[in-house]
């Protein structure tokens, strides 16, 4: 995602209204010069494979316990998904970044009423920036030092390959709820119910008066469901 241009503070001072500063927004003035979503994209997968290479080979020593595991990771992830987009993601507390680019770029960028994509350039106002995947790793590597002198470095690699799946399918469906109707309609996803009931979860998401209340969950809404932020469009 682009550095947002704006303050981190949640009401500065002499600033407009969210609303009004939507309305004034102009996507192409908070994109990088330059900026390549296909580039941005091939980073990111890069970081990804390699890091899926990594979690492969220690699966290798994995037991069947290990893989049953994994749903697990993928419930603690969606909490994780859940708390990092209520909290720092729409409040303006450390780290301030996330509120400037997510909550005062993001969402000023994409309201309810505007969520699509003009362009594929803007895909940098949504996706998250290339180098994400890097900082996750180091963020959850002493998970993976734990799981690995609990069960051995088959569960650390069980747990690695669940954080990378994780994270592309929220990469993947975010960039997806922002596609143009026609161009899902091309890849066979407009008329699905399932991805129109989680897009329309999201899009509710960005009605700004509901942003920092309800339908967190970007993926799949359990945590919505679980902590009562589930709202229905």
């Amino acid at each position: 995602m682009a550095q947002a241009i704006a303050s981190t503070d949640a009401e500065p001072t002499g600033a407009p209204p969210l609303p009004a500063a939507a309305a004034r927004f102009v996507r192409a003035d908070h994109l990088s010069a330059g900026y390549s979503a296909g580039r941005h994209a091939a980073l990111t997968l890069a970081i990804a494979a390699a890091l899926a290479a990594l979690g492969a080979f220690l699966a290798g020593r994995a037991r069947p316990l290990d893989w049953l595991l994994a749903p697990l990771f993928f419930v603690v992830a969606n909490f994780i998904e859940w708390m990092v987009h209520r909290y720092p993601m729409h409040h303006p507390q450390p780290p301030r970044f996330m509120y400037a680019n997510h909550t005062l770029l993001h969402h000023l960028a994409f309201t309810d009423g505007n969520m699509p994509i003009a362009r594929p350039a803007e895909l940098g106002l949504v996706m998250m920036p290339w180098y994400t995947m890097l900082g996750l790793f180091v963020l959850a590597s002493p998970i993976m030092v734990v799981a690995g002198l609990l069960r051995g470095a088959g569960l650390a690699g069980v747990f690695l390959l669940a954080a990378v799946a994780y994270f592309l399918m929220y990469e993947m469906l975010h960039a997806l709820y922002h596609l143009p109707p026609a161009t899902l309609d091309r890849l066979g996803l407009g008329r699905r119910r399932l991805f129109r009931r989680l897009q329309a979860h999201h899009a509710h998401h960005h009605i700004l008066g509901r942003m920092a209340h309800v339908n967190f969950n970007v993926t799949i809404p359990l945590m919505d469901l679980v902590l009562g932020t589930n709202e229905k469009a």
